[in-house]
């Protein structure tokens, strides 16, 4: 039998379980949400089952703004073209239900940056902004959508704002990095990549920046030690492959470069990027990259091809044209050579002193 006490107690249970049964599904549904977002911010989150559970939550209460915000989180982490426009349209949702929904605001930013859409991204980091004011996340995404949008001197006082707050966020040093190498300053640069490297915090893009630097400064195999460890972390990413591939052809390793270029291309049928943007970028990336390799190992047929295939995505730039230039000098095809030489002059890649030597002089005997 039970105490009196135990008898009470049990009766006023019975009495406040009775009154909560309405409140029950609405309970259940925070705390199905609040697992959903630990599993979508962990190491290793279950994004398909993800999607189905919070399809279910929104089935039962459309109105429900963080389980449309983790949807489109989820989305986004599916990574295609589709999903992409997907997620803007779950935190649109989401903002819609709460304008004052910060979270949500920040990470349709990130989206729109993903894309190419920065004046948007500036738009909804303001937005946020006017209600977190001060925050340091929103100011160092809010250099990287100035940056974006060419606005340096900007771009470099946002970042350094958001350090001052957070010295140990690695993303908004990341994104100082990134505009103090616009704004020429690549040593500096360079210095602050590195510490997000050695942060332990880096994700991908701050090997990606760091070992593109490394290239450029002629540090190769610093440059094929750091981007080697992002394709560890992420052996998916094309950009990776491509970065590292130019490493080594630039070591003169034409073999790994060759193999590196191979692990960029995707299987048939599924695209370089999650978006059109980035996809247009990578096209090019690898297109340049797979011309100058043939070039270097003297194929001159086949750089042709591919080198064509990156000017008609983009028909100024200046490595493409310089490299076409040289194959028809070594050709002999002066008049075509001059072509391509002039462009390459244009866009700040001219051709050696010797090489411009040898081009009048072809010019002239014709």
């Amino acid at each position: 039998m039970l105490s009196g006490v135990a008898a009470c107690w049990l009766a006023s249970a019975a009495l406040a379980g009775e009154q909560s049964q309405a409140a029950r599904p609405a309970q259940d549904a925070r705390e199905r949400v609040a697992r959903i977002s630990a599993d979508l911010f962990s190491a290793t989150p279950h994004l398909t089952d993800d999607v189905r559970e919070l399809k279910e939550i929104l089935a039962a209460d459309t109105s429900n703004a963080q389980a449309h915000m983790l949807l489109g989180i989820a989305y986004r982490g599916l990574g295609s073209q589709e999903m992409t426009s997907e997620a803007i349209a779950e935190l649109r949702q989401a903002i819609a239900l709460d304008p004052g929904f910060v979270p949500a605001r920040l990470y349709l930013a990130y989206i729109y940056l993903d894309i190419g859409r920065a004046q948007r991204a500036r738009e909804e980091l303001d937005a946020a902004l006017q209600q977190s004011p001060g925050n340091p996340q929103l100011l160092a995404l809010s250099g990287e959508a100035e940056r974006q949008l060419k606005n340096t001197q900007r771009a470099l006082d946002l970042a350094q704002q958001s350090l001052k707050i957070d010295p140990s966020s690695a993303e908004a040093r990341y994104y100082l990095g990134l505009a103090l190498f616009d704004s020429g300053k690549r040593a500096e640069a360079m210095k602050e990549l590195e510490q997000v490297v050695a942060s332990g915090q880096a994700a991908p893009d701050a090997y990606l920046s760091l070992g593109t630097l490394y290239v450029e400064a002629g540090r190769f195999d610093d440059a094929v030690k750091t981007l080697a460890r992002g394709t560890a972390i992420d052996s998916s990413r094309a950009d990776l492959h491509i970065q590292l591939a130019r490493a080594y052809r630039s070591a003169g390793l034409l073999d790994k470069a060759a193999e590196q270029l191979r692990l960029a291309r995707p299987k048939p049928g599924m695209p370089l990027a999650p978006s059109e943007f980035r996809q247009q970028q990578l096209e090019f990336d690898l297109a340049l990259e797979q011309g100058a390799l043939d070039f270097q190992r003297g194929r001159p047929t086949a750089a042709i091809a591919a080198l064509k295939k990156a000017l008609s995505m983009d028909p100024a730039n200046g490595p493409a044209n310089r490299y076409l230039a040289q194959i028809y000098l070594r050709e002999g095809s002066y008049a075509t050579a001059a072509q391509y030489a002039l462009r390459a002059e244009q866009a700040g890649v001219p051709l050696s002193a010797e090489e411009r030597k040898r081009l009048q002089e072809g010019l002239r005997r014709k």
